[in-house]
């Protein structure tokens, strides 16, 4: 995480214990059709690549006067911009990844819009002139204050 001279960048990844319960299941799971004599490769073929999806998984946010700049790999191939300018609203929301989002990765919410989520409580939430809403998980939520602040850009 970066401060300095009038920018904020931040990454943050899915909870490590999130991906500790998917490998534990798929090893109760394999051991689970091992002893009831059936192949556990299904389980081994859903498990690694949704294992290594989430432990590469990165969520990058960065921030300058100019523009909010998101890059959530992989699901997002190039990184996104919006201008301030294109921003009607910024709201720093406390919430439960999994009561307000129904879990991590992007989610669609009805309050929330689209959402950004890699764990944490903390969200930057962002609806736009174009009625768009978006949301993002922000580990660092008195830096991200402290660049909004320095840069006279309000929230709520």
């Amino acid at each position: 995480m970066v401060m300095d001279s009038g920018i904020f960048q931040e990454k943050s990844g899915f909870p490590k214990a999130f991906v500790i319960l998917l490998i534990f299941q798929a090893i109760v799971g394999s051991l689970i059709l091992v002893k009831d004599k059936e192949s556990p490769l299904i389980v081994i073929l859903i498990t690694i690549p949704l294992t290594l999806l989430f432990l590469f998984s990165v969520l990058k946010l960065n921030l300058n006067p100019q523009y909010f700049e998101y890059h959530f790999f992989p699901f997002t191939l190039n990184p996104k911009k919006i201008r301030w300018d294109e921003i009607k609203e910024i709201q720093l929301v406390h919430t439960d990844p999994i009561t307000d989002f129904g879990g991590w990765g992007v989610r669609l919410s009805r309050k929330y819009g689209k959402a950004f989520i890699t764990g944490g409580q903390e969200i930057i939430f962002l609806k736009l002139k174009d009625g768009k809403k978006r949301s993002f998980s922000v580990k660092n939520k008195e830096k991200l204050v402290a660049f909004l602040e320095k840069n006279n850009i309000p929230y709520q």
